[in-house]
Protein backbone atom coordinates (compact mmCIF):
# COMPACT_ATOMS: atom_id res chain seq x y z
CA UNK A 1 0.00 0.00 0.00
CA UNK A 2 1.20 3.02 -0.81
CA UNK A 3 2.07 5.98 2.03
CA UNK A 4 1.10 8.76 -0.28
CA UNK A 5 -2.40 10.03 -0.71
CA UNK A 6 -4.13 9.35 -4.07
CA UNK A 7 -4.03 13.21 -4.64
CA UNK A 8 -0.33 13.80 -4.28
CA UNK A 9 0.20 10.76 -6.16
CA UNK A 10 -1.63 11.99 -9.21
CA UNK A 11 -0.34 15.61 -8.45
CA UNK A 12 3.34 14.10 -8.77
CA UNK A 13 2.27 12.09 -12.52
CA UNK A 14 0.74 15.19 -13.50
CA UNK A 15 3.98 17.82 -13.30
CA UNK A 16 6.08 14.51 -14.28
CA UNK A 17 3.89 14.67 -18.04
CA UNK A 18 3.01 18.37 -18.19
CA UNK A 19 4.68 20.15 -21.10
CA UNK A 20 6.46 23.45 -20.79
CA UNK A 21 5.03 25.96 -23.14
CA UNK A 22 7.30 28.97 -25.09
CA UNK A 23 6.40 31.39 -27.10
CA UNK A 24 7.80 33.31 -30.09
CA UNK A 25 8.18 36.22 -31.93
CA UNK A 26 6.59 34.72 -35.71
CA UNK A 27 8.65 37.49 -37.88
CA UNK A 28 12.03 36.72 -36.37
CA UNK A 29 11.86 33.39 -34.98
CA UNK A 30 12.68 34.59 -31.72
CA UNK A 31 11.65 32.78 -28.25
CA UNK A 32 10.00 35.55 -26.22
CA UNK A 33 9.40 33.44 -23.18
CA UNK A 34 9.69 29.72 -22.17
CA UNK A 35 9.02 27.59 -19.42
CA UNK A 36 5.44 28.65 -19.41
CA UNK A 37 2.06 26.63 -18.78
CA UNK A 38 -0.24 26.52 -21.80
CA UNK A 39 -2.79 29.04 -20.22
CA UNK A 40 -0.04 31.69 -19.14
CA UNK A 41 1.51 31.04 -23.09
CA UNK A 42 -1.32 31.96 -24.44
CA UNK A 43 -1.91 35.18 -22.37
CA UNK A 44 1.47 36.59 -23.14
CA UNK A 45 0.85 35.42 -26.97
CA UNK A 46 -2.05 37.82 -26.74
CA UNK A 47 0.50 40.53 -26.35
CA UNK A 48 1.10 40.66 -30.25
CA UNK A 49 -0.73 38.99 -33.00
CA UNK A 50 2.60 37.93 -34.53
CA UNK A 51 3.37 35.93 -31.28
CA UNK A 52 2.90 31.91 -31.56
CA UNK A 53 2.82 29.49 -28.88
CA UNK A 54 4.22 25.68 -28.83
CA UNK A 55 5.37 23.21 -26.24
CA UNK A 56 9.15 21.48 -25.63
CA UNK A 57 8.52 17.35 -25.33
CA UNK A 58 11.95 15.53 -25.21
CA UNK A 59 14.03 16.81 -27.98
CA UNK A 60 11.31 18.03 -29.98
CA UNK A 61 9.50 21.88 -30.04
CA UNK A 62 6.05 21.84 -31.51
CA UNK A 63 4.42 24.65 -32.44
CA UNK A 64 0.63 25.27 -32.60
CA UNK A 65 0.09 24.38 -36.00
CA UNK A 66 1.72 20.92 -35.19
CA UNK A 67 5.08 21.96 -37.31
CA UNK A 68 7.68 19.88 -35.20
CA UNK A 69 11.38 21.63 -34.93
CA UNK A 70 13.50 18.91 -33.35
CA UNK A 71 17.34 19.31 -32.16
CA UNK A 72 19.40 16.68 -30.36
CA UNK A 73 21.20 19.03 -28.10
CA UNK A 74 20.17 22.32 -28.33
CA UNK A 75 23.79 23.29 -26.21
CA UNK A 76 25.91 22.48 -28.70
CA UNK A 77 26.98 25.26 -31.09
CA UNK A 78 27.96 24.38 -34.79
CA UNK A 79 30.23 25.91 -37.00
CA UNK A 80 27.50 27.81 -38.45
CA UNK A 81 26.25 29.30 -34.87
CA UNK A 82 29.71 30.33 -34.16
CA UNK A 83 30.25 32.46 -37.21
CA UNK A 84 27.07 34.82 -36.49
Amino acid sequence: MNDKPLISRLAKVYKETQYTYFVVDGSTGQTMAEGLTEIDARIYAMKDEGYSIGRDEEHVRVLDDNTAISYENKDVLSEEDLKK
